[in-house]
């Protein structure tokens, strides 16, 4: 409860997440499915295994270490610049567009273990800088990509193209296209047995983006090779695509909570109707969470706004933490936050709520040290669940979420509870 989970620290803890929660990121054990679990860890598995065979049968070579730092330099620098804009675009297939031309620039480029080092560093970028996923979605993606750049890499080996020259002849650039056709569709064979087929109307944008930065990377690679000073010029150039909203989903005429970063109630509802509009009456429709912190007002009157407005801003930053780019959480009220979970029925919605609500109880915010060394001051919360038909209406999930919600109240707080569904006609 509010203000009766204060306790003194140590002097040593300087963040907010408890080791265990950060050790609770690997949440793949708690998939529902079965069949998912076992998919997600062979993929894994199989790209270590590919990836260590690859690199004893091609072992990195010592004059790559220019080309490999200059990809690994501009891709960091142009994720830094667009990283605004990553934080708040819907995921395609290949996950975070920014790094795509890059990473297949490294496979053009480079030699597999380089490659692969190239795509374990921009996983680790932007989980650590852009948006923290679950780790095992973050391991997958990883993985699918480097099978996907060691595929289309054999095939261009296989083929004489490599080592890429300065000079590109005709039959040159039309190997490299194909195995531009090649990375994306084993990546995106990889991640859609994964998640399911999606909607054509879905899929469609997003496979355009990732074709056109895919693309981007073959004169990304030829300027590494013949004309490094181009390099700087075609990095600000992905960034000015990104910022000039060419992401796919990026959501325009948005307007942010100064306080915690997530969406305002207005800007939230117009994103949740438009993508109930999106799915046109097909598909799964979404899921809503309502989301109170318990006794607020209390640790507001006890601690002062300074405090309040930093729990906000932790719970904040665990909803954006726990679901996916093309989730929308916006701040409903005071103390009240909503998440639209897309493509989500009643059986995950409740997962993903109970593991936000834990999650908030075990986050800390630091309040002024004392002399028996800092202190920190927690929260937990209630949550409402409610699951939309893909042809139904916002306001009716609300309000169901909203009565799950009062009903999580009524039954002591700190609990998730789903609406009840309405009884057959």
């Amino acid at each position: 409860m509010v203000g009766d989970s204060v306790a003194a620290g140590g002097g040593r803890r300087p963040g907010r997440l408890l080791p265990a929660v950060v050790l609770g990121r690997w949440a793949l054990w708690r998939l529902p499915r079965r069949g998912q679990v076992l998919y997600l860890v062979t993929v894994d598995v199989l790209a270590v295994a590919a990836v260590a065979l690859a690199a004893v049968r091609f072992p990195p070579l010592p004059g790559l270490l220019g080309p490999f730092a200059l990809l690994l330099g501009g891709m960091l620098v142009s994720a830094e610049l667009a990283r605004p804009v990553e934080r708040h675009r819907e995921d395609t297939l290949l996950g975070p567009g920014v790094d795509t031309p890059w990473v297949f620039a490294g496979v053009l480029v480079l030699r597999p273990g380089f490659a692969v080092a190239l795509i374990a560093l921009s996983a680790l970028h932007q989980w650590f800088r852009v948006r923290r996923r679950p780790v095992y979605r973050q391991v997958f993606g990883a993985a699918a990509t480097a099978l996907a750049g060691l595929v289309a890499g054999a095939f261009l080996t296989a083929t004489g193209v490599r080592p890429l020259g300065e000079v590109l002849d005709s039959r040159t650039v039309l190997l490299l296209a194909v195995a531009g056709v090649v990375f994306l569709a084993v990546n995106a064979a990889l991640v859609t047995a994964a998640d399911g087929p999606r909607r054509p109307r879905e899929a469609a944008p997003g496979h355009a983006f990732d074709a056109a930065m895919t693309a981007f990377g073959l004169p990304l690679a030829w300027a590494v090779v013949a004309a490094p000073l181009l390099v700087p010029v075609l990095a600000g150039a992905t960034v000015v695509l990104h910022r000039g909203g060419l992401g796919r989903g990026r959501r325009d005429h948005v307007t942010l909570d100064p306080g915690t970063g997530v969406l305002t109630a207005a800007s939230w509802r117009g994103a949740a109707e438009a993508q109930l509009d999106r799915l046109g009456g097909h598909g799964a429709g979404p899921a809503v969470l309502l989301l109170d912190l318990d006794h607020f007002r209390r640790l507001n009157d006890r601690y002062g706004p300074r405090v309040g407005d930093a729990v906000l801003r932790a719970v904040a930053d665990t909803l954006r933490d726990e679901v996916r780019a093309a989730d929308l959480v916006g701040r409903s009220g005071g103390e009240e936050f909503a998440v639209l979970l897309a493509g989500t029925g009643r059986f995950d919605a409740m997962a993903i709520a109970e593991r936000i609500r834990l999650r908030i109880a075990s986050t800390l915010v630091a309040l002024k040290a004392s002399g028996d060394g800092p202190q920190f001051v927690g929260v937990t919360a209630s949550i409402g669940v409610a699951a939309c038909p893909a042809d139904g209406e916002l306001a009716d999930v609300l309000l169901a979420a909203e009565a799950a919600l009062l009903r999580a109240k009524a039954a002591g707080r700190n609990r998730a509870l789903c609406a009840e569904p309405e009884p057959e006609p």
